[in-house]
């Protein structure tokens, strides 16, 4: 991952001058700004805020890049332009909108990958193509968008399947780095960072000892290692503690960019996200941040329902890590993974969903959700836990400039679908990123593509 705090101007340009050579490189165009109001009506609404149940028959109007109207029946046009004139915003002539029939189709917010290496990667198996993680144990300064490849293959293919946002994870060490919350359009990494520091990434220790046929080590080895790594995360915390006063006190202080990006962790206003899966790991980390005055996010949490007083009482969210997956433990039951979202909602705690997958099945994030609603979910829940709740781990979740929600207000990035969302079978026929239409082509589509008409030209020449 490149530190452009730490390369010379010129090492940094010949680094990213490099990439493209170094994999798959999507000519896809980035799409121009929204020209003209969209308006789709006689659609079946899902996320709406305030919600629980889809809003048939409903409507969507979004013009430069935000929803002005949504809700069941048609837009009330003289109350939006009363609104408009109210704000200083011009009026919209309903005939001048795009108008889509969306008769038979939903719409919903564009989901969000979670802790994701989307972007980061091309392809597992060449190494010039990897840029997820860092060397060291300790980088806070590393933020996850600065080596994202905005030219990624698998950026169109996820937002096929209605992948619009992502907050992408740095991997590597203890302490990561920054996540960041991108939009999956741009021509570079500033047209798609959102939030380029979403919230600190920390690897928890092991509470308990591998079983033997995971490790060669011993238990009393793995204690020892375990010891030693909390005892480094604790030191490098007070570390940047200690600098942060000191800068606070006298600013003329050298500033130390480590400490500087783990200002905001620290004071609660963003996330941290710990990445743990025991029982133990779970409730060693949470008592951890909170005893630190952080805001922290579970990512894993196949433990979760046996701490679930500690989190619901803390308000501390879980993102879990891949709903069709396999027993962590030979004693769980079949359905552990698929229930799992179910069992963490009934207890009250926040849920979101990943895919824990490589970034190429980012594409399939709905069909996790779909699983989590088979096996007991409640199925706005689910679809929240792909949409709101993504974006208000990250502090997007409502107000002005929301993602993942239909309301007045939020970003207009939005897919429109044909069937079903959490059925395979269903299709994104179309999608919005902040009001700019979406080609929903990718490098899979263009193959098929290729191959039916290799076939077609064969059969007519049979013929």
């Amino acid at each position: 991952m490149r530190l452009t705090g730490f390369l010379p101007p010129i090492a940094v340009a010949a680094g990213l001058a490099s990439a493209p050579l170094a994999a798959p490189q999507s000519a896809q165009i980035p799409a121009p700004p929204q020209s003209k109001p969209v308006l789709i009506t006689g659609v079946t609404l899902e996320g709406l805020a305030g919600a629980v149940e889809p809003v048939k028959g409903g409507h969507i109007l979004f013009e430069a890049g935000r929803i002005v109207s949504v809700g069941a029946g048609k837009p009330d046009m003289a109350a939006v332009n009363a609104s408009r004139k109210a704000a200083g915003a011009p009026a919209i002539d309903a005939a001048a909108c795009e108008a889509i029939d969306g008769t038979g189709m939903r719409v919903l917010p564009g989901y969000i990958s979670m802790a994701t290496a989307l972007g980061l990667v091309e392809t597992l198996q060449v190494k010039a193509t990897d840029d997820r993680a860092e060397t060291g144990q300790f980088h806070p300064e590393t933020r996850a968008s600065i080596a994202i490849n905005p030219d990624s293959d698998l950026i169109p293919v996820a937002r096929m399947g209605g992948v619009l946002g992502a907050v992408v994870f740095p991997e590597g060490g203890l302490m990561c780095g920054q996540a960041s919350l991108i939009r999956l359009d741009g021509w570079n990494v500033d047209d798609l960072a959102l939030l380029p520091d979403a919230g600190l990434v920390i690897r928890w220790p092991a509470t308990e000892p591998a079983p033997r046929w995971a490790t060669s080590r011993d238990p009393d080895r793995q204690e020892e290692e375990r010891t030693k790594a909390l005892q480094s995360i604790n030191a490098f915390v007070e570390q940047a503690k200690a600098y942060v006063a000191a800068r606070d006190a006298d600013p003329t202080i050298a500033p130390d960019i480590r400490f500087e990006r783990m200002r905001t962790a620290m004071r609660g206003e963003t996330p941290v996200f710990i990445e743990a899966s025991s029982a133990g790991q779970i409730e060693s980390a949470v008592l951890w941040a909170t005893k630190l005055g952080m805001r922290p996010v579970i990512v894993g949490g196949q433990g979760a329902a046996e701490v679930a007083d500690l989190l619901r009482s803390r308000d501390v969210p879980v993102v879990v890590t891949g709903v069709m997956r396999l027993p962590r433990f030979d004693h769980e039951a079949y359905d552990a993974p698929y229930t799992l979202p179910a069992r963490l909602a009934a207890l009250g705690i926040r849920v979101a969903i990943a895919t824990g997958d490589e970034p190429s099945n980012d594409r399939n994030l709905a069909q996790h959700a779909a699983m989590a609603v088979a096996y007991g979910m409640p199925r706005d829940l689910a679809v929240a836990a792909i949409t709101r709740e993504p974006a208000r781990i990250v502090g997007l979740g409502s107000g002005d400039g929301a993602l993942g929600t239909l309301a007045p207000g939020a970003r207009a990035s939005v897919i429109l679908v044909e069937g079903d969302p959490l059925d395979l079978r269903s299709t994104v026929r179309r999608a919005w990123i902040d009001g700019r239409a979406i080609e929903l082509e990718s490098r899979q589509t263009r193959l098929r593509d290729k191959y039916t008409e290799k076939f077609r030209q064969r059969d007519a020449t049979a013929r």
